[in-house]
């Protein structure tokens, strides 16, 4: 069976995103975009609502530390993406009109992912990874989940767009 896919491009984040802001020192950064028709979102909510609860089992297990989607709707329900509450084990850092900062920090690696609304033409969506590691247990742990970081990056915006299609 083919899927559809969205392109999906490696970009280098919008330096006015919330995201940079997390650290004072970032030791690994990325950013995709993706370009959808215009009003395919009516704001950032809706597209991380979509984003978090098309994901499959497996990819919310080892992500948000959950395999229940009905934890994940009632985290939605009450958190209604406001600061410092959580989906999941993502807690929501900070926010504006345009942007949500999630994130977790573990003791050896703290991260912030960021997902990004531009409607200036079409409903362009930008996400961001920042981490900063701590000590040589954040090194290590995250030399043996870089290559895996991005595919699942990858694999959540392709069940996005294909939740909606």
């Amino acid at each position: 069976m083919l899927m559809n896919k969205v392109n999906i491009s490696k970009t280098k984040a919008s330096q006015d995103s919330l995201v940079y802001n997390s650290f004072n020192k970032i030791d690994y950064r990325d950013a995709f975009k993706m370009e959808y028709i215009k009003d395919t979102f009516q704001n950032i909510d809706e597209y991380a609502k979509i984003y978090f609860l098309s994901q499959p089992t497996w990819l919310r297990l080892i992500s948000m530390n959950t395999i229940s989607k009905q934890k994940i709707v009632d985290s939605i329900k009450q958190s209604n993406f406001q600061i410092d509450s959580n989906i999941g084990s993502w807690k929501i850092f900070t926010r504006n009109d345009k942007e949500i900062v999630f994130g977790d920090s573990m003791g050896f690696l703290d991260y912030r992912f960021s997902m990004r609304l531009d409607k200036t033409q079409t409903d362009d969506i930008e996400v961001s990874t920042v981490i900063k590691l701590n000590g040589l247990m954040g090194k290590y742990y995250f030399a043996g989940v870089r290559l895996m970081h991005t595919k699942f990056v990858i694999i959540s915006l392709q069940n996005v767009f294909n939740s909606i299609k």
